[in-house]
Parts: C-alpha cells; structure tokens; sequence
C-alpha cells in the first residue's frame, strides 16, 4: 500500500508540538524534550 506523506511534513517545516504520556504515563511535551536541538522522531506500532 501507497500512503502519501502529508504536505507540511517536509524538509526544513516545523513539527507542531504535541504531548504524549511517556512510559509512566506522565505527559511529555515536545518542545519540552528537544529543546531546541535537532531531533529525530521514530514512531513504530506495537511492543518489543
């Protein structure tokens, strides 16, 4: 299956910010994490 990347999701564009729970299910902020440097987000489904 084809899925097409999303037009904002380029090069040099800014990620939006978001929260998500962490392994503890404390909620981590995006910005909060990174701050300010160059990052590389991996999202993968399931456990391992």
């Amino acid at each position: 299956m084809d899925y097409p990347m999303h037009p904002d999701l380029k090069v040099g564009n800014k990620f939006p910010d978001f929260e998500l729970p962490d392994q503890d299910g404390k909620a981590q902020r995006l910005s909060k994490l990174i701050r300010g440097f160059p990052t590389v987000l991996i999202f993968s489904r399931g456990y391992y």
